[in-house]
């Protein structure tokens, strides 16, 4: 028994478990922050690539783009490290906004605080990924368009709901 024990602990690395298992408590109180969560992980990389793309398009391809060093700058990258840096810090307090009550009306506001955090960081994305199709000769300007019109009819619409759910719970206390 002893044995399977030590083979355990040794093989599962203790220490990564608890990182992960901690991370997973902190940013994934409920499980619809998982699924927002890779979505705008998703959108992230997205943006990275349709970037990617813009810049091989401007420039005359990646393999011109790298040899002129635009690919690789120092500058693309800074800003991807702050903007990822951000959206962590962002995602953590959204996660642990959820976690500091047990009264379930606050959850809920947390929750929905934290839903529309991700889903104006999800569609900044979006609209980054359009900006960048639109640079690199897609015909996309349209779209463009239609989302950031869209975007604030959303949130306007997101808010007034929210606010009509509280007053309803709140009425029916």
């Amino acid at each position: 028994m002893q044995d399977y024990i030590d083979k355990a602990i040794s093989g599962t690395k203790p220490l990564w478990a608890f990182i992960v298992g901690v991370i997973n408590y902190v940013l994934f109180p409920d499980k619809a922050l998982l699924i927002a969560f890779y979505s705008v992980g998703i959108a992230i990389v997205l943006d990275i690539v349709t970037k990617y793309r813009a810049i091989g398009k401007k420039h005359g391809g990646l393999k011109n783009a790298r040899k002129l060093g635009y690919l690789l700058s120092r500058k693309l990258w800074e800003g991807t490290k702050d903007k990822l840096f951000t959206y962590f810090i962002i995602f953590i307090f959204a996660g642990l906004s959820y976690r500091i009550t047990d009264m379930n009306i606050f959850q809920q506001a947390s929750l929905f605080l934290t839903s529309v955090a991700y889903l104006v960081i999800f569609l900044r994305e979006f609209q980054s990924c359009l900006e960048n199709l639109d640079e690199a000769g897609s015909d996309v300007s349209w779209l463009l368009l239609w989302t950031k019109k869209k975007q604030q009819q959303i949130l306007e619409s997101e808010i007034t709901d929210q606010l009509n759910e509280r007053t309803d719970y709140n009425e029916r206390i």
